[in-house]
């Protein structure tokens, strides 16, 4: 499949351009629009495996809910879910390819789902609670605690994401990550979807899953910080339950900054779109040509579904 030949056509609006995102996976892109997604995997034998699906969101089916600060948090909640299925999926591709491999089931799946959340729980919310009151002190301010807590959740991310671009896996992973960057510039700035004009964009984006983590573990530091010296468990409980909230209002800001030109929007984004350095890569054009696949399957999936609706 030649990405130049099939989808350097098609042309959607600028509303539908904004509701296209993606995730890079093992050897592969996916891509996610309003009613379909699509996955393209670079396989061993250098052909790309591609396959689109109904999305099925709950703000399609229920537009009701599709507020301003509620929005956010079913997008969080349904890309971690079709984020968690694509990345187990691309991960099968490539162990069923080797000799002897075999797909993970579905409780190997769940169990490393479930040790992913904890890990993030534990690392990035309950260590940062724990040491906060221990380094500080106990009858320190609470706007003191919640200040280090921040810097530490802030560190102890970057770090982790310094750690793991050591492995080559994960700096492939990286460089789908610049090729999904690229692909959806293409598309935003309506060029065709051809890969050497891919390979001459700029990995970042401001529509990045990392500006959004790093975004709301900045807000997160105003948030927790009306909610008390409770104990231990029960901080942790708290920050916890108040993450969906945080991540509704940052999506929020997330959109307004696309749109917006205002300096202090600008400021507060900047982070997130320098500490996109670690988590993209330039990709090769191999790797653009797996992700403009994966846009094109999708945007000509659902170019037909707004043909049959007219």
């Amino acid at each position: 499949m030649r990405p130049r030949e099939c989808f350097s056509s098609l042309a959607f609006s600028a509303e539908e351009d904004a509701r296209i995102g993606g995730q890079a996976l093992v050897e592969g892109v996916m891509m996610r629009g309003r009613r379909f997604w699509s996955l393209a995997v670079r396989k061993p034998d250098g052909t790309i495996y591609s396959q689109v699906e109904a999305l099925r969101s709950f703000l399609v089916r229920h537009p009701s809910w599709d507020r301003p600060f509620l929005r956010g948090i079913f997008v969080l909640a349904e890309s971690l879910v079709l984020g968690w299925r694509a990345l187990s999926l691309s991960a099968d591709l490539a162990l069923e390819s080797e000799e002897g491999g075999k797909a993970l089931g579905w409780w190997s799946k769940a169990f490393s789902f479930l040790l992913a959340a904890a890990v993030a729980v534990g690392l990035f919310i309950a260590l940062p609670t724990w040491l906060a009151p221990r380094m500080l002190g106990e009858d320190s301010p609470v706007w003191v605690w919640n200040l280090v807590e921040g810097g530490m959740r802030v560190a102890f991310f970057i770090a982790y994401l310094l750690l793991v671009s050591l492995s080559r896996e994960m700096r492939r992973v990286f460089q789908y990550h610049g090729a999904e960057h690229q692909s959806i510039h293409l598309l935003e700035n309506g060029y065709p979807l051809e890969p050497e004009r891919a390979l001459r964009e700029g990995t970042d984006h401001l529509r990045c899953g990392t500006a959004f983590i790093l975004l709301v573990l900045m807000l997160t530091v105003l948030v927790y910080s009306f909610l008390g010296k409770p104990a231990l468990w029960l901080r942790v409980l708290e920050r916890v339950a108040v993450i969906p909230l945080v991540a509704g209002v940052s999506y929020e800001i997330m959109k307004y900054a696309e749109k917006s030109r205002s300096p202090w929007v600008s400021a507060l984004m900047a982070p997130g779109l320098a500490l996109q350095r670690l988590t993209t890569r330039r990709p090769d054009r191999e790797q653009v040509e797996v992700a403009l696949a994966a846009l094109g399957a999708l945007l000509e999936r659902e170019r037909g579904r707004e043909q049959e609706a007219e």
